[in-house]
Formats: structure tokens, sequence, C-alpha cells
């Protein structure tokens, strides 16, 4: 498409300038509703741009001028850069003081995903991405109480033996350190089970 991605990349100044690489983003999910809340690209390393693309002029007037694409150095690959990453200039480092404390308002949801690839559950100290954000009032240091989910289970003390429900217990502890609009993302802080998609939080 056209658009400002598809100018040539130039060295300015003769600074080379840092670019993140991204796999292609996918859809973020409500666990319950299915509503799409938002789109996750999966960050893959970290690039400088060494040397601007370029035109060679045409041998002859029949042929059409060259294209000499532009030079890159991978400097940081958290795995594989593939053919068809995308790069996006390395956004201005912002240093913020994190106030850890309880949200505002009464929170109620779930989590979305457990960031990192092919990981089912987010321990001590990994990041997960929660299905509310600047909309409902999540803010960057809000602490979240996770939850086991509820069981069932026979009550053996009654000749009927029926089945009684557990309520959910609190499993941990996570605290936001980015929000947008409907999803925010949170290191898990303490943890006594792993934290898997689905599971709600307080």
């Amino acid at each position: 498409g056209d658009g400002p991605q598809n100018e040539p990349l130039r060295v300015v100044d003769g600074k080379s300038i840092d670019y993140r690489v991204f796999r292609n983003a996918t859809p973020l999910r409500d666990p319950t509703t299915e509503e799409i809340l938002g789109y996750e690209a999966q960050y893959v390393g970290k690039a400088q741009l060494v040397s601007s693309e370029t035109e060679r002029p045409a041998a002859d007037s029949k042929s059409a001028a060259e294209i000499v694409p532009a030079s890159i150095d991978i400097v940081a690959a958290k795995e594989e850069i593939r053919v068809g990453d995308r790069m996006l200039p390395e956004p201005e480092r912002e240093l913020s003081n994190f106030v850890p404390r309880a949200p505002d308002t009464a929170q109620n949801g779930q989590v979305v995903s457990v960031y990192g690839n092919a990981v089912r559950y987010a321990a001590q100290n990994q990041v997960v991405t929660i299905n509310r954000g600047r909309l409902h009032g999540i803010e960057r240091g809000h602490v979240l109480a996770l939850q086991r989910e509820s069981s069932s289970l026979t009550d053996t003390t009654d000749q009927t033996r029926p089945q009684i429900r557990l309520p959910g217990e609190r499993n941990g502890l996570m605290m936001v350190f980015r929000t947008f609009d409907k999803v925010s993302y949170a290191l898990v802080l303490q943890i006594a089970d792993g934290v898997k998609v689905g599971d709600r939080f307080v």
C-alpha cells in the first residue's frame, strides 16, 4: 500500500537509525466475548540502518533505474529474523516511576494472552495481557489480584452426595506497566500456580 512505510530508508546526517523488528501482528481476543481488543506484533529483534536506499541510473534510455536497497545491521535478535518481518523506528525511551497502588474503581477481568512464544502458563516475572485498559480506568502501577478458577467437588459428608462449587481463591498479584484503550500489559509479581488465558483478576 501507499504511505510513509513505503518511503525509502535513509540515513539522516550520517547517523545510523535504530529500528525494532516485529513479526506480523495477531489479534488479541477477549476470552469470553471474542471481541478483538487490539493487535499484538511479536518483537523479534533490533536493527540499525547503516546505508540509505539509493537509485542507480539506467544504463541506457530504454532501461529503468535500478533500486539499490538500504543496508541494516541486526544488533539484537530474540530469534531468527525472516523475510517479511517489519521494521519500526525505535521510540524514545520513556523512564517512568511506577507507584504500585490499587485501582480507584472495582475491576474485574480476564487474562487475554501470555506474552512469549509457545508459552501456555505465565510464572513470576512474566508478562500477561489483560482485557481492561484506559477506557476501564486502568493505569500504570495498578496492582491486581489474580484468581484461581472456581472448582466443584462432591460433598462426601452429605448422603445425597451433592456437587458443591468452591469459590476462586487468590492465586497471586500482577502490576500493570503499559496501557492501551482496551488492553493492558501486566507483570506477574508473585504467583502460587501458573497463570493461563481466561484466568480472572480483581
